[in-house]
């Protein structure tokens, strides 16, 4: 078994955006300044805003911006609002909640896929690494109908699990 974070890969203003982690965990979906500027994104429009955010790690700092892109995740395209951070991060964008909810996804990271509906067809979005050749995303359309499940892990006694 592995513990390895969903990685998957997107287009945005014309470039190949690798190393995007899709992760359910976030409230917010971030965009690190450095990937701004690769994107040759006019910082001139960036503007403050009051967003304060806590890191993993408990420190807490406040983002630089939000910033509206559009993104192609196979072949759907999602205008996402992200919040700038000036910060190293080992990936170039993080789709969190707000992403997950409005594409309507699924993520599994023991399965390295995301599944979402979009136009009538449910789609799969592979991780990188597991059926991604690197260049563009691999998307299989799958079969309506199928089911989808989320397990939430929480810490009980015998005691929580009695009649």
């Amino acid at each position: 078994m592995h513990n390895k974070a969903l990685h998957v890969t997107t287009m945005c203003r014309d470039k190949i955006i690798n190393r995007v982690l899709v992760d359910d965990g976030s409230g917010l979906n971030i965009c690190p300044l450095s990937t701004l500027k690769q994107l040759k994104f006019d910082l001139g429009k960036l503007h403050q805003n009051q967003v304060n955010v806590r890191a993993f790690d408990g420190v807490q700092r406040d983002t630089l911006s939000a910033v509206n892109l559009d993104i192609q995740v196979g072949p759907a395209d999602f205008n996402v609002e992200f919040q700038v951070l000036d910060i190293n991060t080992n990936y170039n964008l993080l789709l969190g909640r707000p992403f997950i909810h409005m594409a309507g996804a699924v993520s599994s990271t023991i399965h390295q896929l995301m599944k979402f509906v979009w136009k009538d067809q449910e789609l799969v979005i592979y991780g990188e690494g597991s059926h991604s050749n690197g260049y563009a995303p691999i998307v299989d359309d799958v079969s309506r109908g199928c089911d989808f499940y989320t397990v939430e892990l929480v810490n009980a006694t015998g005691d929580d699990l009695a009649p």
